[in-house]
């Protein structure tokens, strides 16, 4: 399924990966403008609302995904 297809659920852990990555390349803090450098707790809870959807969309345009790349579906198989 391509990123379209994807559930809320799954959009919202896209996002969070996506707070995760910006920590990993040291930009966490200039992208978002705040002054520390990875997601708090309270980051993560509120992905869906810091991080805009066109952003994952433009992100994984092209990806196909499945169940099994995300946690809240994994199971699902």
């Amino acid at each position: 399924m391509d990123v379209h297809e994807l559930n809320e659920e799954q959009i919202l852990e896209l996002k969070q990966r996506y707070l995760n990555q910006l920590a990993d390349e040291g930009s966490y803090a200039e992208v978002l403008g705040v002054d520390y450098y990875e997601p708090s707790y309270w980051d993560l809870a509120h992905a869906d609302e810091i991080v805009p959807d066109d952003s994952i969309f433009r992100a994984h345009e092209g990806v196909s995904f499945v169940l099994d790349d995300f946690f809240c579906t994994a199971d699902l198989n």
